[in-house]
């Protein structure tokens, strides 16, 4: 207990997000409106010089679009602190535009009929808005190193991409692929998202980064780093004799802490591609980022700041979490905001899972039962659709959602069924934006048992299911167990593994009416143990 204690103090802080009422900026960045509906984005071409010594930006962005219905009009997304200078067509023509707040109203000369392909280029500066307490805060993160040297980067998970880049700022519209190009001063290096295709030293001393990504790409995790970086290459050679390309990023001065802490990467790389499949972007490789904050998910770029510290397992906990993402959030995306909880409660059950990889099971349920104590149940976990919700108070998502997926990895009863599904997720949804109905939906065909109840009671309730009982008749050879369900869901359902006798494991089937059990006694035992450890429910033993 003494070491869960401590454990604690290596789990992140509770996430605390602005009590700020939804407003109408909200409704124009969550909703998949007309105007946006209409396009889909396929690709990028963001080319952005930075100005470290006044803090700014100048750039544009190349937006290449199929036309899912004919249109003239389409919404873009750019934060008003953003000035556009202007917006040109496919043949270089200027096209005018209107601005209500964040958002860009582009109004085309002709219509754009469905199935064409087409793009528009829009050119714009400005000094972007500042983080406060990156990554909670999103915005640029303009920084010094230990030498007090520039050090800059950039987060924007929940407030958008759009603070720093103009594009079609929703979950639900990733680009296929995307290029980067970033001009900084010449000492300085800038590392970002992908392969670095080439690097450029200017007339006018500064230095031009080209940067490509290969897959899909969820727009908040497109990222910049700009500082003076040693790079650290290494290669992770997995069972089958494939290798992964390793690359680390980090402030000059740290390369050889560097060059130590992060050999646990290749062990965590293993563990997951066990549990979850191979790594899902493989032509970008993996690669950790040494960034002015604590860390963030940005896809085969990890944004990592926790100063080369492991908690009391032996593991770096910003690794192995900002890492998880990869497989979910990053090559599975929620569609909307709201449904964050299939990024955060995944990867952080994944944390549970590196420690039963290395350890065991009993480790890794006393690492869950840790998290316990971070749970709020205060509101529920599924934030409202269609406003790009990000002000949940607490951090529930991770915890109570990692600890529900083992409370229904449990009920299974059954981890050659649990894993295939965890990789079949992986699979199925690879490079794809979801709803949670959509994961539930798969999740009941794989299982062959309805669990919406289930997850409706954990994600759309505050209150966690009550399993009451009663022993109702004790006799010398048995012992009757009268029990039922009381949740908020009325046909809540799920299956428990209880355990009698200390040794007898019995399923059972509670539902919302009383159900009598018959236990066997053995040699004069009379106990009952729900394994509040491997499911996470209330008990309550009620009166007769």
């Amino acid at each position: 207990m003494k070491r869960l204690f401590i454990l604690l103090f290596f789990f992140p802080s509770i996430l605390t997000f602005s009590q700020q009422k939804i407003t109408s900026e909200d409704s124009l960045r969550g909703i998949l409106s007309p105007e946006r509906k209409c396009f889909d984005v396929y690709y990028y071409d963001l080319s952005i010089t930075v100005n470290t010594a006044k803090q700014y930006i100048t750039g544009s962005n190349s937006i290449y679009f199929t036309a899912e219905e004919d249109f003239t009009l389409f919404q873009l997304d750019l934060d008003k602190e953003m000035q556009i200078g202007k917006i040109t067509d496919k043949n270089d023509s200027i096209i005018t535009y209107s601005r209500k707040g964040n958002s860009v109203f582009v109004r085309f000369p002709e219509m754009q009929k469905r199935g064409i392909h087409s793009f528009i280029k829009i050119y714009y500066e400005g000094q972007p808005h500042k983080a406060i307490n990156a990554p909670w805060d999103g915005g640029f993160v303009w920084a010094s190193d230990s030498l007090n040297r520039p050090w800059v980067a950039v987060a924007c998970e929940g407030v958008g991409a759009s603070l720093w880049w103009p594009c079609k700022d929703h979950p639900s519209d990733e680009p296929d692929s995307m290029r980067m190009r970033f001009e900084v001063p010449a000492p300085l290096f800038c590392a970002s998202n992908g392969n670095l295709t080439s690097t450029t030293l200017t007339k006018q001393n500064t230095k031009i980064y080209e940067w490509k990504v290969n897959y899909p790409i969820n727009i908040y995790n497109v990222t910049l780093n700009i500082g003076y970086y040693s790079h650290i290459s290494d290669t992770y050679k997995r069972t089958d004799s494939t290798t992964l390309a390793l690359d680390y990023y980090v402030l000059s001065y740290n390369k050889e802490k560097a060059e130590r802490h992060f050999k646990q990467v290749k062990k965590m790389l293993e563990c997951y591609e066990v549990f979850f499949g191979k790594y899902p972007f493989e032509k970008d490789g993996y690669a950790l980022i040494e960034a002015p904050y604590w860390g963030m998910e940005h896809q085969s770029a990890v944004a990592y700041g926790n100063r080369f510290k492991n908690n009391m397992l032996g593991f770096d906990y910003i690794i192995v979490h900002e890492s998880g993402h990869e497989w979910w959030g990053n090559n599975i995306s929620s569609a909307d905001h709201a449904d964050l909880w299939i990024h955060e409660a995944f990867t952080t059950y994944g944390e549970a899972l590196l420690v039963e990889y290395f350890y065991n099971k009993e480790e890794a349920e006393k690492y869950l039962a840790g998290q316990k104590r971070m749970i709020k149940n205060r509101e529920i976990i599924i934030g409202p659709y269609g406003v790009n919700y990000h002000y949940w108070k607490d951090s529930d998502m991770y915890y109570k959602g990692a600890l529900m997926l083992h409370t229904l990895r449990n009920s299974l009863n059954n981890d050659s069924l649990w894993f295939s599904l965890l990789r079949g997720i992986q699979t199925k949804f690879a490079g794809k934006q979801i709803s949670s109905s959509e994961l539930i939906g798969y999740i009941n065909t794989y299982t062959h048992f309805d669990y919406t109840s289930f997850f409706d009671q954990y994600l759309l309730h505050k209150d966690l299911p009550v399993l009451e009982y009663q022993i109702v008749k004790k006799d010398k050879k048995n012992l009757h167990l009268k029990y039922r369900w009381k949740a908020d869901e009325k046909a809540f359902s799920l299956p428990l593994i209880i355990t009698a006798n200390e040794t007898q494991k019995i399923r059972i089937y509670p539902s919302a009416d009383f159900k009598t059990l018959v236990i066997p006694i053995e040699k004069g035992r009379k106990e009952i143990d729900f394994n509040i450890n491997s499911f996470y429910i209330e008990i309550d033993s009620i009166k007769k």
